[in-house]
């Protein structure tokens, strides 16, 4: 969290991430009586997780905190999200809460950042934005490029591009292209307008599934809008007639899931939930697998490793 005192710039990092300690630092700088703390929050950014955090722990106050948690938050200056893209409902949710359309952009450490929504103009929801000034993206599929709306490994070259890992030159050759742009591991392509959409890692959020390349985050996207689905994850599980088949992994929304236990009746099924998304999703991109899960292991930067589950679950097949 940032805050302006003085006119001097000052950085805020909690210990360890507190919803409940979001929320009041935010009423705390933004009184209900209109007034604004010397040391008030100006700018907050995260990650899509703890948007996900706060709107549950939103869900959980009293009708007169809700007002003032809300009145506190559309004071910021400004609030954006990274590290992992933000999945519409939740970008859509919080606007709804805060008046806050999440500023998304996409960078590395490799490059620092190389696609952006605008400060100010359109940020269009689901996407990370345009490029920057004198970035370079070129869309590889299979080690040839392709027309960038269609997707494959975004592929950057920028004037703030790493030269190479300190003493690694290995790796170094494999992460770039024979024309020098870097290999950023992650999947997208760019739509009618100009704007990045980020599909997932190429080595965890890409399934290939019945001879389709499917993308998890669009899948999760969608699954995340039924009212009894707090958090999912989508990955792909080894299948002896596909070879691959589409996995969700849910939490439940806690008010579903006391209701459903009232009625003895498992939160959701599988077929409820295909049921439902077959209005949104192609029938190739249903989920044939369902767990239902107190809640999904998250490392520190409060992502999924795919990769991990997905070991974790083959191993129990």
């Amino acid at each position: 969290m940032i805050n302006l005192s003085s006119h001097l710039m000052k950085v805020e990092f909690m210990k360890k991430f507190s919803v409940g300690g979001i929320w009041q630092r935010w009423r705390e700088s933004y009184p209900t009586n209109g007034s604004k703390a010397d040391d008030a929050i100006t700018v907050f950014t995260g990650v899509p997780t703890m948007y996900t955090r706060l709107i549950q722990g939103y869900g959980a106050m009293d009708a007169e905190l809700k007002a003032s948690s809300a009145s506190a938050a559309r004071q910021l200056r400004l609030m954006m999200c990274g590290s992992s893209a933000l999945p519409l409902p939740v970008m859509e949710q919080w606007e709804t809460i805060t008046g806050h359309r999440l500023l998304e952009r996409y960078g590395m450490t490799e490059f620092v950042m190389a696609i952006a929504n605008p400060l100010r103009g359109e940020r269009k929801a689901g996407t990370v934005g345009k490029l920057l000034p004198g970035v370079q993206v070129k869309i590889a599929d299979d080690e040839s490029a392709t027309d960038a709306t269609a997707g494959g490994e975004l592929c950057i070259k920028s004037p703030s591009l790493f030269k190479e890992y300190w003493k690694l030159p290995e790796v170094t050759k494999e992460s770039f292209t024979h024309d020098g742009f870097f290999r950023t591991g992650d999947a997208g392509r760019m739509d009618e307008d100009g704007y990045y959409i980020i599909l997932g890692r190429t080595s965890a959020d890409i399934m290939k599934v019945g001879g389709y390349k499917l993308s998890a985050l669009e899948i999760e996207s969608v699954l995340l809008e039924h009212s009894a689905v707090a958090e999912c994850c989508v990955l792909s599980l080894a299948d002896k007639d596909y070879g691959e088949a589409v996995c969700a992994i849910i939490v439940p929304e806690a008010e579903a899931k006391t209701r459903r236990q009232k009625e003895s009746k498992p939160v959701i099924t599988l077929e409820e939930l295909s049921s439902w998304a077959k209005e949104k999703l192609a029938p190739y991109k249903l989920p044939t697998k369902l767990l239902v899960w107190d809640s999904l292991p998250r490392n520190a930067m409060g992502k999924v490793n795919k990769k991990e589950l997905k070991k974790s679950l083959a191993g129990q097949q």
